[in-house]
């Protein structure tokens, strides 16, 4: 005697598998970016490399140009004094600053606030501190960015602006 046993799938059990894994599959994908945005990487060691930002013939006197330093939004200005770089996330909500040429200042269009140009200091507006500056040096005709000047205020600003 035989014993067979008989798997029988309707068209009602196949919609509720693959609407389960569908269901998996979006939970983990919701888990996984909440757990990204709880825990951001950080470098081990704390170390930052060396990037190019621009040459120096590629930024005129007066102008700016936004770049990426350690996967924030950040701002090389050349001034009449010579480069200075900025974070470009404001210090209120996050919102990203540029450079006003016409008012000589980096502003932040979301709620008004204004930053000195050569010390990222709070000008005006309801930003509560100024913005993190980025050591840079220029060699061999280009711009590089070296390290935050205050590695742990930048923590604190990605964490509070969302990891922007």
């Amino acid at each position: 005697m035989e014993d067979k046993i008989t798997l029988i799938i309707t068209r009602r059990k196949l919609t509720e598998i693959l609407i389960g894994l569908v269901t998996l599959l979006f939970a983990g994908g919701a888990t996984a970016a909440i757990m990204k945005y709880l825990w951001p990487q950080v470098s081990a060691s704390g170390a930052q490399n060396e990037v190019k930002i621009a040459s120096v013939d590629e930024v005129q006197t007066g102008s700016s140009k936004k770049f990426l330093f350690n996967g924030k939004a950040a701002v090389l200005l050349h001034m009449p004094a010579g480069f200075r770089a900025f974070g470009a996330i404001c210090t209120h909500l996050g919102c990203v600053a540029s450079w006003k040429p016409d008012e000589n200042i980096i502003f932040c269009p979301c709620h008004l606030g204004k930053f000195d140009p050569n010390t990222g200091a709070v000008v005006s507006g309801p930003p509560p501190s100024p913005l993190p500056a980025i050591d840079i040096v220029v060699k061999e005709g280009a711009v590089f960015a070296l390290k935050w000047k205050d590695p742990n205020y930048v923590q604190s600003i990605s964490f509070y602006a969302g990891a922007v």
